[in-house]
């Protein structure tokens, strides 16, 4: 499992060259041959077509997106059990740390561009799926915290602070991407993803307390 413990810095804004003919519109005379050579040349010569260059944006912005998540979780506090009442003060001082995290994840992910290839949409609604989930159970927990009277009703609240967190260790930041080789091939070229897979090909999180 990969842990991540400092603060995992997101990415500055990168701006991708998209690689395009070269000016204007291309002329009708050329012979299909001609073109078709030419792209097989480029490809040979290493410059990525303008569809490669969509994914790598798409999967870019998409590992953007969960680096929310890894940053919110490197800022979570302990929960300190020196008692209940502090207990129950950081156990909902951390889920609104999760819960902030969630959102700005969930709505980095549905502003995505357009699928760039076949399977990018279904990585994203399962991502969408399973984050939604997560803040559910973790905004119930808080709830919880916050209704809670009295020392039991505050240690029953603090252990429904386990669930989310477990929920979230498990959680492959890159889901999906394995089962879509254009993906997992952007993946690889995308600085954001590339700060998620450093140390781990398969990058999670270990929150606090999971």
């Amino acid at each position: 499992m990969h842990r991540f413990k400092g603060r995992v810095g997101l990415c500055a804004m990168v701006a991708l060259g998209v690689v395009t003919a070269c000016g204007g519109s291309p002329d009708p005379a050329r012979p299909a041959g001609e073109k078709q050579q030419e792209q097989q040349a480029a490809s040979r010569s290493g410059e990525a077509s303008p569809g490669e260059d969509r994914a790598v944006t798409w999967a870019n912005d998409y590992c953007g997106a969960v680096s929310e998540l890894v940053r919110s979780v490197s800022e979570m506090p302990i929960i300190d059990a020196s008692s209940p009442r502090r207990a129950s003060e950081t156990s909902g001082e951390l889920l609104k740390v999760m819960v902030g995290g969630l959102d700005r994840t969930l709505d980095r992910l549905d502003n995505l561009g357009a699928p760039p290839v076949d399977g990018a949409e279904r990585v994203r609604r399962d991502a969408v799926a399973t984050y939604a989930d997560i803040r559910e159970h973790a905004q119930a927990a808080l709830s919880e915290l916050s209704a809670a009277e009295g020392p039991e009703a505050s240690r029953d609240a603090v252990s429904s602070v386990r669930k989310p967190l477990d929920d979230l260790g498990g959680v492959d930041l890159l889901a999906g991407f394995d089962t879509v080789p254009a993906l997992q091939e952007a993946s690889r070229q995308a600085p954001a993803c590339r700060t998620l897979t450093d140390a781990d090909p398969d990058p999670r999180i270990d929150s606090p307390g999971s």
